[in-house]
């Protein structure tokens, strides 16, 4: 063996030794839900050598950087319209769309109000938060909430818009404002007031998950979605205040 022959076997000797690099999956989601896949990740990643890197923001902004280009293999929106959307312009891997969890929306006051309804039917706060309704889900489910309640006027010059669900919670916890329509996720129901919004006041809350069709990764994505219907998540998104 001469010793290009011998130096080559030794390189291809150093590369096998080295240990396997995890895959990495790149995991766009909605801010409601991002605590939630984080405890997700923990249980993935116990299980699994794949490695899970997660991006927040609200639906909106994500579908448009998605549409844009960004390297991402997986979305979870806070709402249907958005990755139909995807599907319907061909960005999402056939058959990869289904429905992983419906969000509830609560109105809640970080002040331990004994009666946060009546406080905003009143009109007795300075200001109320909700998630920006052009691109987030909660914050267009929040808008019907107080269109159906006829409080248009109360609200009109007392609102300020997060751009997604956790600044919109950040609000209310900092005390910028009096009152904020949350996801229940953010609320623990031991120590906050908040009022539970009937279903009927705004549509429905489904949140869908998709495959890009630009992932390098089809078949670690396909592991991902399928992990999502296991007993073990399932418990977990139901424990964050959610429905499945």
């Amino acid at each position: 063996m001469n010793f290009i022959n011998k130096l080559s076997f030794f390189i291809f000797l150093f590369f096998l030794s080295l240990p396997l690099k995890a895959d990495q999956l790149r995991i766009a989601v909605a801010a409601n839900f991002y605590s939630t896949l984080n405890l997700i990740k923990k249980e993935f990643e116990k299980k699994f050598d794949d490695k899970l890197i997660i991006i927040k923001g609200s639906t909106g902004k994500l579908y448009a950087q998605i549409k844009h280009g960004a390297p991402y293999d997986v979305f979870m929106a806070a709402d249907v319209k958005r990755p139909v959307l995807l599907e319907q312009q061909e960005l999402t891997v056939k058959n990869s769309r289904y429905t992983y969890a419906k969000g509830v929306l609560v109105l809640w006051s970080g002040k331990n109000k004994d009666n946060v309804l009546s406080v905003l039917e009143n009109g007795q706060f300075k200001k109320i938060a909700m998630a920006n309704p052009k691109i987030a889900p909660y914050g267009y489910a929040a808008k019907e909430v107080i269109t159906a309640l006829g409080l248009n006027l109360i609200t009109k010059n007392k609102t300020v818009f997060g751009e997604n669900i956790a600044q919109t919670f950040q609000f209310v916890q900092s005390g910028s404002a009096d009152l904020g329509f949350v996801a229940l996720s953010y609320v623990k129901p031991d120590t906050n007031k908040y009022w539970r919004v009937p279903e009927k006041l705004y549509g429905s809350l489904k949140q869908q998950v998709v495959i890009l069709e630009r992932t390098k990764n089809k078949m670690l994505a396909r592991k991902f979605t399928e992990f999502l219907k296991t007993q073990t998540v399932i418990n977990i998104i139901k424990q964050q205040g959610y429905i499945i």
